[in-house]
C-alpha cells in the first residue's frame, strides 16, 4: 500500500514537472525547458517518446543540434510510426546541412503521412537548389531571433523579423500564424490578425490551429 502511495505522488510530481517543461518550451525558454525535462530522463511516470521529443526541441532551440538529434533518435527507437518524429529529424538534419540524412527522414515522414503539404514543402527544400537551402536556413535564424524579441515583449521588432523571414521562405503557414497571433494578442489589431491567419490557411488549408485562430478573431472582432 505504501509503495502505491509513493508511486502515485511520484507520478503526480513528474507529470507536473513535464507540463512545466513543455510550457517553457512553448514560450521559447529553451535552456530552462531542457533543464526541467532532463530531470525526467529516468522517470517511468511520463511518456518517454514525448519526453525525448520535447527535450530534443529544447536542445535544438539552443543550437545543440547533434544532442537534439540524439534524443529524436531515442524517441524513434520507441515509436517509429509517428510521422512528426521523422519530420523533426529531417529538420534538425537540414539545420546541420546533412542533406542525405534529411532526405531519408522526410521520405519516411511522407511514407507515414502521404501527401502532407508541409512535408512536401520540406522535401522541396532538401532536394532544391543551394539558393533555396540557404534561404531556408536564413528563414530559420530569423524565426529564432523573433522568439527572443517576443520574450522581451518587443512585439513590433518581432513582427519585423517574421516579415523578413517570409521574404526568404514562405511555403508554410507557421510564420503568418505567428504574426497573426502577435497582432491579435499583443498589438490589438484584429483586422491585421485576421489577414495573417488567412495567409497561414492559404498555405496549410487543413491546419486546425490556424482555422481555429481565424474563427476566434473573426468572432471577437
Amino acid at each position: 500500500m505504501l509503495n502505491k502511495i509513493k508511486n502515485f505522488f511520484k507520478k503526480f510530481k513528474d507529470k507536473k514537472l513535464f507540463k512545466q517543461g513543455i510550457k517553457k518550451l512553448d514560450d521559447g525558454y529553451y535552456q530552462e525547458a531542457a533543464e526541467i525535462l532532463a530531470e525526467l530522463k529516468d522517470s517511468q511516470q511520463v511518456d518517454r517518446e514525448m519526453l525525448y521529443f520535447n527535450l530534443a526541441g529544447a536542445l535544438i532551440g539552443q543550437d545543440k543540434l547533434a544532442e537534439g538529434e540524439k534524443y529524436l533518435n531515442k524517441a524513434i527507437e520507441i515509436e517509429a510510426e509517428h510521422d512528426f518524429l521523422w519530420a523533426t529529424l529531417a529538420e534538425v538534419n537540414i539545420l546541420q546541412k546533412k542533406w542525405e540524412a534529411a532526405k531519408k527522414a522526410i521520405n519516411k515522414a511522407l511514407e507515414l503521412e502521404p501527401g502532407k503539404k508541409i512535408y512536401e514543402s520540406k522535401k522541396e527544400v532538401i532536394c532544391g537548389s543551394e539558393e533555396l537551402k540557404e534561404n531556408y536556413l536564413k528563414y530559420f535564424k530569423l524565426l529564432k531571433k523573433s522568439i527572443e524579441e517576443q520574450k522581451r515583449e518587443n512585439w513590433q521588432k518581432s513582427v519585423g523579423l517574421l516579415r523578413d523571414a517570409v521574404d526568404h521562405y514562405d511555403q508554410t503557414g507557421y510564420v503568418y500564424n505567428q504574426i497573426g497571433a502577435i497582432y491579435n494578442n499583443n498589438l490589438g489589431n484584429k483586422e491585421l490578425a485576421a489577414q495573417f491567419f488567412k495567409k497561414a490557411i492559404e498555405r496549410e488549408p487543413d491546419n486546425e490551429v490556424f482555422i481555429r485562430n481565424l474563427k476566434q478573431v473573426l468572432k471577437n472582432s
